[in-house]
């Protein structure tokens, strides 16, 4: 991961009565503008610049996702043992 924090986290819940876990994602980081509205990246003024901001979080997205699986993959082996 890079330097700066991630926007994106996943929070894994288990329960006793289950063996699977439950997962969400959630937001770390946003920005709100003064119209409301919430941001995840901040204003780019160029393609190239929107670009990188896209394919930083698709990597943040990439690692949530290894860490559910990981989760699930914990859980599942737990569950054959």
């Amino acid at each position: 991961m890079p330097a700066k924090e991630s926007r994106f986290a996943l929070n894994v819940h288990r329960v006793s009565r289950s063996p699977i876990p439950t997962v969400h994602i959630f937001l770390q980081r946003i920005v709100r503008h003064a119209n409301g509205m919430l941001a995840v990246t901040p204003v780019c003024s160029s393609l190239a610049e929107i670009e990188g901001e896209i394919d930083e979080l698709k990597g943040e997205l990439e690692h949530v996702l290894r860490q559910a699986r990981h989760a699930f993959a914990a859980e599942g082996a737990a569950v054959r043992s």
